[in-house]
Order: structure tokens, then C-alpha cells, then sequence
């Protein structure tokens, strides 16, 4: 605000409450995220007025714990989206409003606090201690307000083991498995449990690099069998005729989790899903793909697609044959083809249809593309 506007503003106010007021037009009614309530300044104390009980999570954007929380906390709006004139579920950015998060004794991310039915201000307002996971939050509201939530079954790509078919799935010599070795009652293992979804969701397109959990608290043989003291447990246990597992020490992260599988699976996965620049390339063929369009001599450039169906017989890639069908092509048409198959992949790949299985061949077909430039770098080679 300007100065001639500020002393304007002033000549407004006649007490010190008149600093207060609400901003001329700003809404009162609060905003739906999905099925949770999004609280701000203006509208807390309208909506939080004791007409109803409510969970309010203080958080702040940049929070690690917060945005592990944020999708349970969605599922937990959406299983109470029945009774929403019953209870509410809402969600407030305490560090944007710091003022409001100071008068309720925010002092960490995120913080929980109920409102009971009858309470709007910070007298009787209880902390949440339980965990946070959904049936411990649902549960919570439950047995506070007699409400019986609606928690929709949501698919896991997440393969269950237990003692009959431990080593059915793991002992598999084609198969990396990663294992989660859990109990139901333990707190760290609910704070992994939606991570640890993501990452099955992530590596779902992976045949041969699986993400499985066992409940070794129940299944108490086999967390014998592989001295299984504390949970969460991790170990990997690599394709091949010997399954000695490898204990997985890093962060419970979904990154830390990734990094961990492309290294010792040999994929290429990316964060939230999805493939990385280097998928569906291979060392050889991207050097005869750089030779290939580096020189304009026919006689030479048949010889480099008779290497490439060569090294392509030699791979087990599904797409190796794709680089020398590129340089047919080109042989063909000219190498205006390049460009007309990288605006025809792109398009195809952009409408909104495509299988999670199409994305990941139209981004390896993109990426072995690229290898068709003189100034383009082989990836190296993988060592497993």
C-alpha cells in the first residue's frame, strides 16, 4: 500500500478493532479441496463456530511430514463426505497465517488439533495424538462423533505376501523383489504405508522388479526365518539363482526408494511415476544411432543399419529393434523423417487415453530419438 493510500485507510479507523476488520470483500465461506475444508484468515472463525465438531490439520506447504499426510488426509475428507453437515475436516496453512496458528499453540508440522461440538476458540480444543494413518484418523472421528465412515477400496499395486506364498513370489530367479517387512500396530510402518503405495504404483509397469509387504508380526515364521528384530524392515532380494537379500538402509522416501531400485533392478524410473531420459536406450545402438546421422554417405549408413540389426538380436530390450527401424526409414525418406516421427509420437502421446504402459513406449521411443543427433551422448553402460 502507497502512502497516500495508507493515510486514506486510517482516516477510517476510530478504535483499534477497526484495524482488524475483515478485507472489504473478502470471502467468509470457506472452499472445498476435494472433501477437505480450506480454512484461511477470513474464514476460521465462521466456519469453526461450534455449530459442529471438526479435525483441523495445521500445516505448512513446505512440510516433508505434511505432504506425506496430504493424500491420507484427502481420503479422510472423502470418507466423511457423507456427513459433511455432521463434521468437518479441514486444513489450514499456518505458516501463510501465522497469526491464528500462534493463538492455538502451533509450534510443529503438522499439528492436529479436534474441535469439539460447542468449542470456537482455543479453550477446549484437544490435540491429536494418534497415528497417522487413515484408519487411525477415521477411527478417531468415529469415536468421537458415532459417524461411521465410507473409506472407498483403493487399488495397490503392492503385492501381499504371507508364509504360503513367501517364497513362491521371491524366490523367483527372473524377479527383483523388495520386501516390507511390517506390523499392523507399529507407527513407522503406517507413516510408510502411503509411500510405500506410491512406489508400488510407480515400479507397477516393472515385471521384473516387484514391491511386496508381509505382516512378519503374523506371519512370525518368516520374519524368524530372515531375523527380522524391529519394523519396518527392508530388504532386497535380487533376480538370480542366489536370493540372498540385501538389507535396504536409505531413506524412507519415495526417492531414496527409487534411486534404490534403478540401481539394482536396472530400470528407469522417475518420482511420481513415469520414465527418465534414459529409458529404452542402449549404449551400442545409441553410437551407431550418433554415427548414423553424422555422415551423409548411403554406403556408409547401410552399413551402420546392418551393425544395428546386428547389436539389436544381441538385446533383450523390447525396443532395440526400434533403432534400426528409424534408420530404415530414413534410408527411405530422408532424414526429415526424424523430425515428422517426433511430432507424430508427441501428438499421439498427448491425449488424455493413454495407458500408463503406452506412456512409458511413447517416452522410450522419444528417447531413443534423441540418440539421432550427431551431438547426442551414448548412455552408459549399466552395471548390475
Amino acid at each position: 500500500m502507497q502512502v497516500n493510500g495508507l493515510f486514506d485507510h486510517l482516516k477510517n479507523v476510530n478504535s483499534p478493532s477497526d484495524l482488524f476488520k475483515p478485507r472489504t470483500g473478502a470471502s467468509t465461506t470457506a472452499e472445498l479441496e476435494g472433501n477437505v475444508v480450506v480454512l484461511n484468515d477470513d474464514n476460521f472463525k465462521t466456519t469453526i463456530d461450534g455449530s459442529k465438531p471438526a479435525l483441523v490439520e495445521f500445516y505448512a506447504p513446505w512440510c516433508g511430514h505434511c505432504k506425506t499426510l496430504a493424500p491420507i488426509y484427502a481420503q479422510l475428507g472423502d470418507a466423511f463426505a457423507h456427513a459433511q453437515d455432521q463434521v468437518i475436516v479441514a486444513k489450514f496453512d499456518a505458516d501463510a497465517h501465522r497469526n491464528t496458528g500462534g493463538e492455538y499453540g502451533v509450534q510443529g508440522f503438522p499439528t492436529l488439533k479436534w474441535f469439539p461440538k460447542g468449542v470456537n476458540s482455543p479453550s477446549g480444543v484437544e490435540d491429536y495424538k494418534g497415528g497417522r494413518d487413515l484408519d487411525s484418523l477415521s477411527k478417531f472421528i468415529k469415536d468421537k462423533t458415532g459417524i461411521r465412515p465410507r473409506i472407498k477400496a483403493v487399488k495397490s499395486d503392492v503385492v501381499v505376501l504371507d508364509t504360503k506364498n513367501f517364497h513362491s513370489i521371491v524366490d523367483q530367479s527372473d524377479k527383483n523383489v523388495l520386501v516390507e517387512f511390517y506390523a499392523q500396530w507399529c507407527g513407522h510402518c503406517k507413516s510408510l504405508a502411503p509411500i510405500y503405495e506410491k512406489l508400488g504404483n510407480t515400479f507397477a509397469n516393472e515385471k521384473n522388479c516387484v514391491i511386496a509387504k508381509i505382516d512378519a508380526d503374523t506371519e512370525r515364521d518368516i520374519g524368524t526365518e530372515y531375523d527380522i528384530s524391529g519394523f519396518p524392515t527392508l530388504k532386497f532380494f535380487p533376480k538370480g539363482d542366489d536370493k540372498t537379500p540385501i538389507a535396504y538402509e536409505g531413506a524412507r522416501t519415495e526417492a531414496g526408494f527409487v534411486e534404490f531400485l534403478n540401481k539394482h533392478c536396472g530400470t528407469h524410473r522417475v518420482v511420481g511415476g513415469g520414465l527418465n531420459d534414459e529409458a529404452g536406450r542402449i549404449p551400442a545402438l545409441d553410437e551407431l544411432a550418433i554415427k548414423f546421422v553424422s555422415t551423409s554417405d548411403k554406403a556408409t549408413r547401410e552399413s551402420i543399419l546392418e551393425q544395428a540389426q546386428a547389436e539389436a538380436k544381441k538385446s533383450s530390450e523390447s525396443l532395440a529393434t526400434y533403432y534400426y527401424k528409424i534408420m530404415e526409414k530414413v534410408l527411405e525418406k530422408g532424414d526429415a523423417f526424424l523430425s515428422t516421427e517426433k511430432q507424430r509420437i508427441e501428438k499421439v502421446s498427448s491425449t488424455g487415453s493413454v495407458t500408463e504402459a503406452k506412456a512409458d513406449n511413447f517416452k522410450s521411443r522419444k528417447n531413443i530419438l534423441a540418440a539421432f543427433d550427431k551431438n547426442a551422448q551414448p548412455v552408459p553402460k549399466q552395471e548390475l
